[in-house]
């Protein structure tokens, strides 16, 4: 599938279809520059063997405003909490919106409507992730990789799971709800991934003055 704006004469996919490919080209697959092993996303293949990636295109028009995608985002949860799954695993329940009619200009605001709305949705340990062709995040292990460079723009949205400490740990209130959620698994008997145990110490020290908080 080509995903280009060249000038070959080939269509273009649709912007779902766009999303479905990178999905199974890129997330699904392992990548040299990732810093571990495995796939680029632990959830997305997991997610669709189990049939429970769920995935929209919405429409937004070329130039909304933070309010209007924060909305969408609220739209999103409404919708996620009230879909059926077919399995109650909720580490792989997930809803990716493809926003449709944006323009490139308008990118940016993709990274702020997630700044704004990440707190009110980690309260209620809920994961919210953007994604586009502009986005600058970088891979946890590999600062030089910017992991969620996507083709088309789009919102995931998941519930909380125990790698999150990668982007909770560096906010008090974001932290405290990780670890009211999973602070308990770092005092089991089977040791975490390195990363994130030391991750979780540092938070700990920071926010909790000491993991035994």
């Amino acid at each position: 599938m080509d995903l280009s704006n060249g000038d070959s004469g080939r269509r273009r996919p649709a912007p779902r279809d766009a999303a479905w490919y990178w999905f199974e080209e890129f997330l699904c697959r392992p990548h040299g520059r990732l810093g571990r092993d495995g796939q680029v996303c632990p959830f997305v293949g997991p997610a669709m063997e189990a049939e429970t990636l769920r995935v929209a295109e919405w429409e937004v028009g070329p130039e909304p405003d933070v309010a209007d995608l924060v909305a969408l985002v609220h739209r999103m949860v409404d919708t996620f909490q009230e879909m059926e799954w077919p399995i109650r695993n909720r580490t792989l329940h997930a809803f990716v919106v493809v926003l449709t009619g944006l323009d490139a200009a308008a990118l940016p605001l993709l990274d702020e409507a997630h700044r704004r709305v990440k707190p009110e949705l980690v309260r209620h340990y809920l994961m919210l992730g953007q994604f586009h062709p502009a986005c600058d995040e970088r891979a946890a292990r590999n600062p030089g990789l910017r992991v969620s460079r996507a083709p088309v723009p789009l919102f995931a949205l998941r519930h909380m799971a125990f790698h999150d400490v990668l982007f909770l740990d560096d906010d008090e209130e974001w932290f405290g709800a990780y670890h009211a959620r999973f602070g308990r698994r770092y005092a089991s008997v089977t040791m975490p991934d390195r990363l994130f145990a030391d991750r979780y110490a540092r938070a700990c020290e920071k926010w909790l003055a000491g993991c035994g908080a």
